[in-house]
């Protein structure tokens, strides 16, 4: 017998900060004006490495796991980060506009 569970994931949380901001959901048509915002990617793969250029104020990705690029780079730059958060949890918060991210506790809310 074989099944599939698709869990919910709640993500690896990097760092222990406490922030709040505007969030942006990066594409290719929105590259610019990355400065304290918390950025929300896809993946956590080196080719989004160029936002590190930027005073970006947190990180949220949709895929991504510990040891991932992103999660490494964080860790690095002090930056926080929710790697790996899952589709449920990307998908919800994604078009919203303030999120808090709170990475004492290892959770993300909507603000609005």
């Amino acid at each position: 017998m074989y099944f599939f569970s698709n869990t919910a994931s709640k993500g690896n949380f990097i760092g222990t900060s406490d922030i709040t901001g505007k969030i942006l959901y990066l594409n290719e048509s929105n590259k610019k004006n990355l400065n304290n915002k918390i950025i929300f990617i896809e993946s956590a793969d080196p080719g989004y490495d160029f936002i590190f250029t930027r005073r970006i104020k947190g990180l949220v990705t949709k895929f991504g796991g510990a040891n991932s690029h992103m999660s490494i780079r964080c860790a690095e730059l002090d930056i926080p980060a929710a790697i790996g958060v899952g589709e449920k949890t990307f998908e919800e918060l994604k078009d919203k506009s303030t999120i808090r991210l709170n990475c004492k506790i290892q959770k993300i809310d909507s603000i609005i």
